[in-house]
């Protein structure tokens, strides 16, 4: 299924993206390049991971990772409390349509755990899982995103920079959210699949990935969304989004070997 829109649907897409307010720079916007990189790659973007199979292409990559990054920042300025999860997410999913990205799937609920620890980094890989294991890719396509991200987040692990790159984004905006997730593209039509898990601390706990938490702690929440990317709209608002990010675009985005 192709999706694409009228004149008109773009038209107010783009003006409703236009509307949005984020954070302001802390300094001047500077030139962004990307060049050509291999597929074996994971990105923090804001506070997400991104990874992408092999075979898509550097600007569905850099689109990708653009709109993510400005729909957190939006639902951040506008929901920056841990008990607004529910309202964040739906606002990130607004934003994440009207950047060009469709939400074919979206789904916020409770979530609840066994045992008296939780590690952030497996239970978003698992929520990414079913996310995953919902759409009809084949079971060979669906392991291979599910290892190209798992590969993403254990190799975070052992990059201190970048590690401390994505605890300082999410610390930020108050630590009350994650997301992992990760594109394809079949016959043609790109498609972005995350897990998000948002919580409510009752701790005082900074470290977020490759830490137990008492289960007793935290309230837990996950979301799972779906998005097909709409190239008439993208093609629009591509460099709109651009230049709201600024700086943000290099500051808060960073690519690492997996």
């Amino acid at each position: 299924m192709s999706f694409e829109m009228c004149d008109s649907a773009v038209a107010a897409c783009v003006a409703r993206l236009e509307s949005y307010d984020i954070y302001p720079d802390v300094s001047p916007r500077s030139l962004y390049v990307d060049d050509v990189e291999p597929p074996a790659k994971g990105s923090v973007v804001g506070e997400g991971i991104l990874a992408f199979a092999g075979g898509l292409s550097p600007q569905h990559q850099e689109d990708a990772q653009h709109a993510f990054l400005f729909a957190s920042l939006v639902a951040n300025r506008q929901y920056p409390l841990e008990s607004q999860g529910r309202e964040w997410y739906y606002k990130f999913v607004e934003v994440m349509t009207n950047a060009g990205w469709v939400a074919t799937q979206r789904f916020y609920d409770d979530l609840s755990v066994g045992g008296n620890t939780v590690r952030m980094d497996k239970l978003v890989l698992d929520i990414l899982a079913s996310v995953v294991s919902g759409i009809a890719l084949g079971s060979a396509t669906s392991a291979l995103l599910l290892r190209v991200v798992d590969s993403a987040i254990t190799a975070l692990q052992k990059k201190e920079e970048t590690l401390t790159l994505f605890e300082r984004n999410l610390l930020e905006h108050g630590v009350g959210g994650m997301a992992a997730g990760t594109c394809v593209e079949i016959d043609g039509e790109v498609s972005m699949m995350l897990g998000t898990v948002r919580f409510i601390r009752r701790n005082s706990a900074t470290q977020v990935l490759f830490a137990d938490w008492n289960s007793r702690e935290v309230k837990l929440y996950k979301g799972e969304s779906v998005f097909r990317k709409v190239p008439s709209v993208v093609e629009r608002t591509r460099d709109i989004i651009i230049g709201r990010l600024g700086n943000h675009a290099v500051s808060k985005i960073e690519e690492y070997e997996i």
